[in-house]
């Protein structure tokens, strides 16, 4: 479970197995705080994006910051219906790869992760239209690389029949 999370944040599987330690090491430093009435998963996580953030936030050297509070573009203006397409975990993994850092980062937390843009914005140090805007610019990309890959794939069947 750990390392599925931690691929979506890190550039290398070096990457995840030193996110995945340094992750266990706060859990074991700070055994004591779990508080068992709450799932363990739920807490190994939450301490792992955290960790990943925090990752993020020392090595990234300039965050830019692009707020977009425009009020005419809905923030869910570009939907993905991923049942459409018939992608591997591996292929929709590499295309997340493809993404600008802070995108992916930012798309991973609210997409996948469920944070909500004001959390994430504090998280940065970034306004919620930027985070709005990684989001919907991560959507559009992927979007993008959906129809390259489908239509890749439909003239390798077309050349195969």
């Amino acid at each position: 479970m750990m390392s599925s999370v931690a691929m979506r944040y890190c550039q290398s599987e070096d990457d995840v197995l030193q996110a995945i330690n340094h992750a266990f090491l706060k859990v074991l430093r700070n055994i004591s705080a779990y508080n068992p009435e709450f799932s363990l998963a739920t807490w190994i996580r939450t301490i792992l994006v955290r960790h990943l953030i925090d990752e993020y936030r020392k090595s990234a050297k300039t965050i830019r910051n692009i707020s977009i509070d425009d009020p005419d573009i809905p923030e869910f203006a570009l939907e993905i219906n991923l049942a459409e397409y018939r992608f591997s975990e591996l292929q929709l993994r590499q295309m997340l790869e493809q993404l600008p850092d802070m995108t992916r980062t930012v798309f991973n937390l609210f997409a996948i992760e469920g944070y909500k843009h004001s959390e994430i914005a504090e998280a940065f140090s970034i306004s919620e239209g930027t985070s709005k805007w990684h989001v919907s610019e991560a959507r559009k990309r992927l979007q993008e690389m959906f129809k390259k890959s489908s239509l890749e794939e439909n003239k390798v069947k077309g050349a195969s029949i």
